[in-house]
């Protein structure tokens, strides 16, 4: 992530956003973001270890502005932002207790074991308070891949909003031949029990039933609502809609917006010669008609001449018919005289 961090300001990246300000793509870039953020939560100097939970950390004002010195955000992706640092801040604490606690039975031996990446006092304050950190159930097997980019997948290949039910047993699915470390027997029972109160709701049609998924799992007060992913919380109203709309960066947003408006300068400029062409050669052929028009009147008239049709008879009959009508000019009259004459 060297290349990251050395990225110039009017070299920044944009990520767009679903409707929950979730980054969704680009993939590349929207990867590439996330193991940025990872980099920073494990950096101490960033993201110090001597706190106990993620709401503590200072100083995230600074965080945001660095990483929007990197990347091109919308304003919405914030609490995105703060969570995914949030989840691997976390997570980078869970792997060291993984690998430098539970492998030891005494203080002095974890704390001779201390990665080299982590101060001597930050880890002395870790250590003191692991001890009593419960473990996780029913947790999900997705790995890194986030929910926000399964249910996008979901919506698109299905052509609905995934329910709570169908996300949470996407989640937690497992491979035929893989060992994973949780007992599925819980979670395998709690989707049966979805399963079942799904199947009773579509007989029934009520409208005062509960989320089947609520019912099972119970609502809970995490802050962090479950299943829409990092980002979301129960404090920000979200209807259930699809979640298919994007929301992009303001700086893209503006070069979206002079690249239309110069392409339709472009097209009006192109009109406005066509147009001009068409009207330059509709004068042509009406200028055209009306020569043609006088000349044959100036040719009908020669013909009713009652006397010899000498060139000074001729002369005088057109001389007679410009002063009728001015705007005969001498070519058209020279071309009647010859025509005449011969």
């Amino acid at each position: 992530m060297f290349e990251v961090h050395a990225r110039k300001f009017e070299d920044r990246v944009a990520i767009y956003c679903n409707d929950k300000g979730q980054p969704i793509g680009p993939k590349k870039a929207r990867n590439e973001l996330t193991r940025f953020l990872g980099t920073i939560a494990h950096d101490y100097n960033w993201a110090p270890l001597t706190y106990t939970n993620w709401q503590k950390v200072p100083d995230k004002d600074k965080i945001w502005e660095y990483v929007n010195s990197k990347y091109i955000l919308p304003p919405e992706s914030y609490d995105w932002v703060m969570e995914t640092l949030d989840v691997s801040w976390s997570g980078f604490k869970c792997r060291l207790k993984r690998d430098h606690y539970y492998p030891y039975d005494t203080y002095e031996k974890r704390l001779n074991s201390r990665p080299d990446n982590v101060p001597e006092d930050h880890f002395k304050l870790l250590l003191k308070y692991w001890a009593s950190t419960p473990a996780k159930d029913n947790m999900h097997t997705c790995g890194p891949v986030a929910f926000a980019k399964i249910s996008d997948e979901m919506f698109r290949q299905d052509g609905e909003v995934p329910s709570k039910r169908k996300l949470f047993e996407r989640t937690r699915s497992r491979k035929e031949g893989k060992t994973y470390a949780k007992p599925f027997d819980d979670t395998q029972t709690k989707i049966q029990e979805m399963r079942r109160l799904e199947a009773l709701e579509a007989d029934e049609s009520s409208e005062g039933q509960k989320d089947p998924f609520d019912e099972v799992m119970g609502d809970g007060r995490a802050v962090r609502k479950r299943l829409v992913g990092i980002g979301v919380s129960r404090k920000k109203p979200q209807e259930n809609v699809a979640g298919n709309s994007l929301i992009l960066p303001k700086e893209v947003m503006e070069s979206i917006k002079s690249v239309v408006v110069a392409d339709v300068q472009k097209e009006l400029s192109a009109e406005r010669e066509e147009i001009a062409k068409e009207k330059e050669a509709h004068a042509a052929r009406v200028a055209e008609m009306e020569r043609a028009t006088k000349e044959q009147e100036m040719r009908d008239d020669l013909a009713t001449q009652k006397e010899p049709m000498t060139l000074d008879v001729i002369a005088s009959a057109l001389a007679q018919l410009r002063q009728k009508d001015p705007s005969l000019t001498s070519e058209m009259i020279a071309k009647v005289i010859v025509e005449s004459a011969t």
